[in-house]
């Protein structure tokens, strides 16, 4: 037989033990297993286990991996999305807190914003409602003569009567409400320019009237029907046809008319123009006494009483007094007596062609009415330097502005001069114009046409017409007792 090589021996003998080695580590592995299975699996179940708060397990670094992922892969829309959602439940919350604290500081009677606080008191003080107020400017008798009328004629047939209130025009345009008589009627080409002591003058002087800035014009004067009824309806119908928007007061074309309130709305708020003449130097109204108002007591309370219904300020422009007298006359008083306890508010007279004092007048009812007896002329040809002497009555009434009532604020008289040249060679005069008193100059007067006229004037005299006149402003007047 063969022999046994030793390596064969060798395995044979070490099977045996191979063996058993084989069953001991087999029984080794069964125990380890046996532990880490009781260990991992069995006893966290009934302990939580220490692995619940500070281990991951593979299942859970499997899910964070693949959150991880998702993430990283997710859209930058997709991103904001999540940013917005994130703000706005941070705001929901913070209102909710605003609120909760709102509700909270309502409940005890405190603020909720810190008061003491320059950063968060962002609040306004109340402001007080601005002042607002109406400006009137009134002036005197628009007396047109030959030659005056005469001077607005241009070469080509046309009219241009615009330099007679060049320089009143800025005055006058500024006012919210400008008045001005108009002394004698615009009857229309069919009865030519007439002169003292009938007069008629072109109805194209309404034209630089209105351009001048004119709202107001009075037309209840001595002269008004110079030209017969017919001239009266002519002139009233011209103004309503080619200046409608210009208030024509104290001349209608009918009862109707007559009756209506003439009044003008400025700034939310209507004054009445009521205006009367004493009487007419010819002519009658027949059964149209609708034409033209005159002065009668019942009358004027009865048209006063209906204006103070409808409107908020009444201001009367009464032709009254005599002509060239410098002081009111009785009857401008009691007249002046007569409007102030019939309620109203301001009087503004015309017909005397000088100045004349200003004054507060107490009716018997006790209302008080500030009168201007007259402004004299605001232009005219006439031949003495106190006619060349006009007034220009202003006020201010302001808007309250809690009651909206009128109330006379401010109020004053300023002066305005009629200045002309005359060549006595070819009795031509020229250059006629209103100037303001404060633009008038020593030099200017010495060249005035009333003294190449063979007439007296200077600048003197007039400074002293205004001087006699007394006070004129709103200030002086209420200094006297």
């Amino acid at each position: 037989m063969g022999t046994i090589s030793s390596w064969n021996k060798d395995r044979k003998e070490g099977s045996g033990k191979g063996r058993i080695g084989i069953h001991i580590a087999a029984g080794v592995i069964v125990v380890l297993l046996f532990v880490c299975l009781f260990v991992f699996v069995i006893l966290p179940r009934f302990t939580g286990g220490p692995g619940d708060e500070n281990e991951t397990t593979s299942a859970e670094v499997s899910t964070a991996e693949s959150v991880t992922d998702d993430v990283a892969n997710a859209s930058s829309s997709e991103e904001a999305s999540d940013v917005e959602n994130t703000m706005d439940a941070s705001e929901s919350e913070a209102l909710s807190d605003a609120s909760d604290a709102d509700e909270t500081s309502e409940a005890d009677g405190t603020s909720g914003a810190d008061e003491t606080s320059d950063e968060t008191d962002t609040s306004e003080a109340p402001t007080e409602p601005e002042e607002e107020y109406i400006t009137i400017l009134a002036v005197g008798d628009n007396l047109y003569h030959k030659s005056l009328s005469q001077s607005g004629i241009q070469e080509d047939g046309s009219y241009d009567y615009t330099p007679v209130y060049r320089a009143m025009r800025n005055e006058i345009s500024r006012a919210d409400i400008a008045v001005i008589n108009q002394e004698t009627p615009m009857a229309g080409d069919a009865y030519g320019i007439q002169t003292y002591p009938k007069f008629n003058v072109p109805q194209q002087i309404s034209n630089a009237m209105v351009w001048a800035g004119f709202d107001v014009v009075s037309f209840a004067t001595n002269h008004m029907l110079d030209m017969g009824r017919q001239g009266l309806i002519d002139t009233a119908q011209y103004w309503k046809d080619k200046h409608p928007d210009v208030l024509v007061t104290g001349i209608a074309l009918s009862q109707e008319e007559r009756d209506a309130v003439p009044y003008v709305e400025c700034k939310g708020k209507k004054i009445a123009f009521l205006n009367y003449t004493y009487g007419v130097n010819s002519g009658n109204l027949g059964r149209q006494p609708y034409l033209l108002n005159f002065f009668d007591e019942a009358t004027v309370r009865a048209d006063i009483a209906r204006a103070k219904e409808v409107c908020d300020y009444v201001i009367v422009l009464p032709h009254w007094g005599v002509e060239g007298r410098m002081e009111p006359t009785e009857e401008q008083y009691n007249m002046a007596l007569i409007l102030a306890d019939a309620g109203a508010d301001v009087v503004i007279g015309t017909h005397p062609h000088v100045v004349q004092k200003v004054q507060w007048v107490t009716g018997a009812s006790g209302h008080q009415t500030l009168v201007f007896y007259s402004l004299g002329n605001f232009i005219s040809l006439q031949d003495t330097a106190a006619k060349m002497l006009g007034g220009v009555a202003k006020l201010r009434l302001r808007i309250d502005p809690e009651t909206g009532a009128l109330t006379l604020d401010d109020y004053r008289m300023d002066y305005v001069v009629t200045h002309f040249t005359y060549d006595p060679e070819i009795e031509l005069f020229s250059g006629m114009t209103a100037v303001p008193w404060d633009q008038y100059t020593r030099s200017r007067a010495t060249k005035h046409g009333l003294i190449s006229w063979g007439k007296k004037f200077s600048y003197d005299m007039l400074e002293t017409y205004i001087k006699n006149n007394g006070p004129v402003t709103k200030e002086d007047i209420e200094r006297i007792p």
